[in-house]
């Protein structure tokens, strides 16, 4: 099982697929459903919006959220984070799912404010990197995803081969014994040969007989 995870990582590698997951959190205004918002966006690989939509509400409400959806929308009400000070904040979400994967964009209105580098600077350098590591995790669960898939596809195909295999036994059984069952037809066949060879002997025999009984009724006047 370790030879087939590696091989198909390499193959990942190999083909120049990671290349495609490299995560970067950037900084920018985003349209809501209630007003353009500075944001945090990030693209997550490999999974489907649901998904992504599933695991930030999870996230949402480890902060103590009380997360609900609107509109394609996801927001967290009072959330609290020990790193965002004592204040409670709202979280505006929502994500997005585009050719690379799922981008997803977050605001953190801290109460009169959205939480921004240039005014908030160690706080948003604090959920920059939750965000991060969100996106990381998510992309690796996805991308375990298909490892999943992928190596059901390698059982199957390790299956079939095996049942190949025994395929393969089964006709070379089959041919052994058939190689026995022509031995014994060859002879079989020798065997009828000679008893055909008795049998005419004994019939050339009984035609003597008949012919000498015939004679016999000839001879009789």
């Amino acid at each position: 099982m370790l030879k087939t995870v590696l091989f198909l990582f390499s193959i990942i590698i190999s083909t120049g697929a990671f290349a495609q997951y490299k995560v970067v959190v950037s900084e920018k205004s985003v349209k809501f459903n209630d007003g353009d918002y500075n944001s945090f966006s990030v693209t997550i690989y490999e999974l489907a919006v649901k998904e992504v939509e599933k695991l930030w509400k999870k996230e949402m409400k480890d902060m103590k959220a009380n997360v609900s959806s609107k509109k394609g929308e996801m927001k967290g009400d009072d959330a609290q984070l020990k790193s965002m000070g004592e204040n409670t904040f709202d979280i505006y979400s929502k994500a997005i799912k585009t050719e690379k994967g799922v981008d997803i964009s977050i605001a953190f209105d801290l109460g009169g404010a959205f939480l921004s580098s240039s005014q908030h600077s160690d706080q948003a350098k604090e959920m920059k990197k939750i965000i991060y590591d969100f996106a990381v995790d998510g992309t690796k669960e996805g991308i375990r995803g298909i490892l999943k898939d992928e190596l059901k596809t390698q059982n199957d195909l390790e299956k079939q081969e095996q049942d190949l295999v025994k395929q393969k036994e089964k006709l070379e059984n089959n041919i052994e014994n058939w190689k026995k069952d022509i031995e014994k037809a060859k002879n079989d066949i020798q065997n009828n040969l000679k008893n055909q060879e008795d049998k005419k002997k004994e019939i050339a025999d009984q035609k003597k007989v008949v012919d000498a009984v015939k004679e016999k009724e000839k001879s009789v006047k």
